[in-house]
C-alpha cells in the first residue's frame, strides 16, 4: 500500500490522535520523537513514535539513546513504523541493526454518517454509553482480550490517562453483557479502540451496532470522522468494519531488537 502526499497530513493527525487516545505510562521526547513504556503492556504504548523530526539530535545518537531508554525500563527496544516515520528510511535502517517487523495493522477511516446509515441493532441488541469503564465492561474486555490480571491493570491505567472525551461502550444481547468498545473524539475524529465480542455472541449483530452507538454518540460530539487499527490478518474484524464503510488508509508495523545490544 503506498501512501500519496495528498494523504501525508490525514496519516500524521492521526498517528497523533492515536498517540493521545492510549498514553503510556511513560513518555520521554527525544527530538520530534515519542520514546513510551507502559511496563511491557502492548506494543503501541511501549514504542518508539517517530513521525517527528526536530533536526537537532543526529539519528546516530537517538538510537542510541533509545536503546538505553529500553535497557533502564527493562524490554527491548520497538519502533512502530508508519509512512510519516522520520527519517523516510528508518524501517531500513532498523532492519540493517537487526530489528524484526511484527504486528502488521491496518489504519481504516470513515465519515461518520456513513456508519450510523449501516448500522442497525438488532432488537436483541442494546449498547449503554458511559463516561468510565465499570466493572461490568471490564470483565467483558478482559474475556475478550484474554488477557491477565496484571496487563488488565496496565491497560486500566492507560484507560485512566486518556486526555479526550472517551465513551466506553457496553452492549448486551437479551440482557446480557456480550461486547464491548471504546471511542475517544478529539478534534473532529472518532478512534475507536477496545473492540470485542464474547465468543457465545459473535455474529449476532453486537459488533456493529457497538460501532453505530459509538458513531451516533461521537456525531453528539462534534465529530464527522473515525479512524480504526486492526491486524491486517484478522479477516473477521476487517470484514465487520469495511461492511460499516472503514476502508483502508495506510498501514503499520513494529520493528523490535531481538535481543540486548551487546
Amino acid at each position: 500500500m503506498t501512501t500519496s502526499d495528498e494523504t501525508m497530513a490525514v496519516v500524521r493527525l492521526v498517528e497523533e490522535l492515536a498517540a493521545n487516545a492510549w498514553p503510556a505510562e511513560v513518555t520521554q521526547t527525544l527530538d520530534g520523537w515519542r520514546l513510551r513504556f507502559n511496563g511491557g503492556v502492548t506494543s503501541r504504548a511501549n514504542s518508539v513514535w517517530a513521525n517527528a523530526d526536530g533536526g537537532r539530535v543526529p539519528l546516530a545518537e537517538r538510537l542510541a539513546l533509545v536503546e538505553d531508554f529500553y535497557a533502564r525500563h527493562g524490554i527491548l527496544p520497538c519502533y512502530q513504523i508508519t509512512p510519516a516515520a522520520q527519517p523516510v528510511d528508518l524501517d531500513e535502517i532498523l532492519a540493517r541493526r537487526g530489528y524484526v517487523p511484527h504486528s502488521f495493522t491496518l489504519v481504516e477511516t470513515v465519515a461518520l454518517a456513513e456508519v450510523t446509515a449501516a448500522t442497525a441493532p438488532p432488537c436483541s441488541v442494546d449498547v449503554a454509553l458511559g463516561e468510565r469503564p465499570d466493572d461490568e465492561w471490564l470483565a467483558v474486555y478482559q474475556a475478550v482480550e484474554a488477557v491477565s490480571d496484571h496487563a488488565l491493570a496496565a491497560r486500566q491505567g492507560i484507560l485512566r490517562r486518556i486526555g479526550p472525551r472517551a465513551g466506553y461502550a457496553l452492549a448486551r444481547l437479551d440482557g446480557i453483557a456480550a461486547g464491548v468498545g471504546l471511542g475517544v473524539v478529539e478534534r473532529g475524529w472518532l478512534g475507536v479502540f477496545c473492540m470485542g465480542t464474547l465468543p457465545a455472541a459473535r455474529r449476532r449483530g453486537v459488533g456493529a451496532s457497538v460501532l453505530g452507538a459509538l458513531a451516533a454518540w461521537a456525531l453528539g460530539e462534534g465529530a464527522s470522522q473515525a479512524y480504526l487499527q486492526v491486524v491486517a490478518a484478522n479477516a473477521v474484524a476487517r470484514a465487520l468494519y469495511e461492511s460499516v464503510g472503514f476502508a483502508p488508509l495506510y498501514e503499520y508495523h513494529y520493528r523490535q531488537r531481538r535481543t540486548r545490544s551487546p
